[in-house]
């Protein structure tokens, strides 16, 4: 929401009291600096520039404090805590925001991340026999007053289920290497040919290596697009991949372009898979990089650590991106002001003005055709592009909900792990 509106955020995080933190009493509603929090807050409706404090949940410790000014552009300030809805915060609020259903497990997974944080770990049926209860007596009650309930039935304690495991390692592997290891009654193999197009949030600013962190990456393969949502967990040799995936529609990739996304960057690649129910292995051929590279891909870390093993694979591997392992081919210089590599651009903007073309037509093709006045052409045409707007707002808030609790998820998730 900052990036879009271009805003600050504060975190009520940032109010909390050093000696209520050595104690692990975060979650008791009078461990936050009520005091401090009213006359900041006092500050900006004023229009008076205020310090808000830092945190450090490392050491528990307030370490500073920095200075805040609302712009006169924006006039927007976040604050954003699971107790922002408290009756003595909410009081000083113009608008009030909450995600409500689901399991609530963003609650946890921020609990457990900053317990953890200062050496504290709680195992889950600790949070759900103290923390949960507290949630449910102090917190849940005051979100049924926020002016706006995004419904979120994303679960994400349970999507980490399907994870997967994956190896990956630019080695030469021969082809009946890779059938072996298979088992020959179950194996089953696919090409697909696609197109990976990293879309750069809006505020993010453009200096330095692109990263994923920075972009959504929409896929095209076989004239469809998806909306690919993989942030990976990097553990030795492995990436542990949590991933969420949903069709869209060429007319919702448009509508995000037109809202403030930029293309920034692209991969082509054929992908030649080979399955056998307990085990993928994906051989990757990626435009302009010389060889392939195979993944390795199973829900078992011992199965894939032990195809790996058969394979040869050991001591090769990798867990970079395909982002990372394309820009790192493209020469640093040629790259432009907002970020984009100039041998990329041609294509990129050939890409983008296939996707506005194409969602445009897409939007209006079901339109009768008939004879109309000037007059009622500019009206039709400003009440469509009205409809839009809205349809491309709706759908973004819907996308930033879905990130927001799918990136939670994989939070708890890494959580879980340790």
């Amino acid at each position: 929401m900052a990036n879009i509106v271009g805003c600050e955020v504060v975190s009520l995080e940032s109010y909390y009291k050093s000696e209520h933190v050595k104690d692990f009493k975060y979650d008791d509603f009078s461990s936050l600096d009520l005091g401090l929090l009213s006359k900041n807050i006092s500050d900006i409706r004023n229009c008076r520039r205020t310090k808000v404090p830092i945190f450090d949940l490392e050491t528990g410790a307030r370490s500073g404090f920095k200075e805040l000014e609302v712009s006169e552009e924006c006039g927007v300030v976040i604050f954003e805590g699971v107790y922002a809805l408290h009756p003595d915060i909410r009081k000083s609020l113009n608008l009030w925001i909450a995600v409500v259903g689901g399991v609530h497990s963003h609650l946890l997974s921020r609990v457990q991340r900053d317990k953890s944080r200062v050496g504290c770990f709680m195992s889950q049926n600790e949070i759900m026999t103290t923390v949960f209860p507290m949630f449910q007596q102090y917190i849940e009650p005051h979100l049924v007053h926020a002016h706006l309930k995004i419904r979120n039935d994303f679960d994400p304690v349970l999507s980490p289920e399907s994870s997967l495991f994956v190896l990956k390692s630019n080695k030469q592997v021969a082809y009946q290497d890779i059938l072996r290891i298979l088992d020959p009654t179950k194996i089953c193999s696919s090409v697909q040919n696609f197109i990976d197009i990293y879309l750069r949030l809006p505020g993010i600013p453009a200096n330095g290596q692109l990263t994923e962190s920075d972009c959504i990456r929409v896929r095209i393969c076989e004239g469809r697009f998806a909306l690919l949502i993989r942030e990976p967990i990097r553990e030795g040799n492995y990436i542990i991949q949590p991933k969420v995936d949903f069709d869209i529609s060429i007319s919702t990739v448009a509508g995000l372009l037109n809202l403030g996304y930029q293309a920034v960057a692209y991969i082509e690649a054929s992908a030649y898979i080979y399955q056998d129910g307990k085990i993928l292995i994906e051989v990757d051929h990626l435009q302009d990089v010389p060889s392939p590279y195979i993944q390795i891909k199973g829900v078992n870390k011992e199965v894939v650590a032990a195809a790996g093993s058969t394979l040869k694979l050991d001591g090769s591997y990798t867990t970079k991106s395909y982002l990372q392992i394309v820009l790192e081919r493209l020469p640093a210089l040629e790259r432009s002001s907002s970020g984009i590599h100039s041998q990329q651009a041609a294509r990129l903007q050939e890409l983008v003005e296939y996707i506005q073309s194409q969602g445009s037509s897409s939007s209006s093709e079901s339109s009768p055709s008939r004879e109309i006045s000037p007059l009622d052409g500019v009206i039709e045409d400003m009440q469509s592009r009205i409809k839009r707007l809205e349809r491309w707002q709706m759908i973004n808030t819907v996308l930033w909900t879905f990130f927001m609790s799918a990136f939670v998820g994989y939070s708890l998730y890494q959580r879980k792990r340790q």
